[in-house]
């Protein structure tokens, strides 16, 4: 399979992708585009309720979701506080503000039972595939 793609691969590069040429910029939107859409909204709450089981602003939970390459936000950063509130209005994360009005958000007990919920069914999904595999 890997000498087909290989020569594949040269094939392509001496006819369909010959005259073709993409500045770093305009791979860097690409990856970008791919990366915004490649995850699921349960797979970026799963993410934020890791990140909330210690207090946190807004501003560091966008930073540490950039430091994992949660990049769903970027350039749109206030789509984050419209989930934080919702999830904060479904009883999962509790906002409280300093007297500087700084917020700042944190992990229910309800949400913390649902991310060992996510965390049980990884486990049981990984153990299923191994198993599978093993046959």
């Amino acid at each position: 399979m890997d000498d087909q793609l290989k020569r594949l691969r040269k094939v392509m590069e001496k006819s369909a992708f010959h005259e073709l040429n993409f500045s770093e910029r305009m791979k860097s939107q690409v990856h970008k585009a791919i990366q915004k859409e490649s995850m699921s909204e349960e797979e970026l709450i799963l993410h934020i309720f890791e990140l909330l089981i210690q207090e946190k602003t807004g501003y560091e939970l966008m930073k540490l979701l950039l430091a994992r390459g949660v990049r769903k936000w970027e350039g749109e950063e206030g789509l984050l506080y419209t989930l934080l509130h919702e999830q904060e209005l479904a009883g999962t994360i509790a906002a409280s503000s300093n007297p500087s009005g700084e917020r700042h958000y944190r992990l229910t007990n309800k949400g913390k039972r649902l991310l060992e919920r996510k965390y049980k069914q990884l486990r049981q999904s990984r153990f299923s595939f191994k198993e599978q595999g093993q046959e």
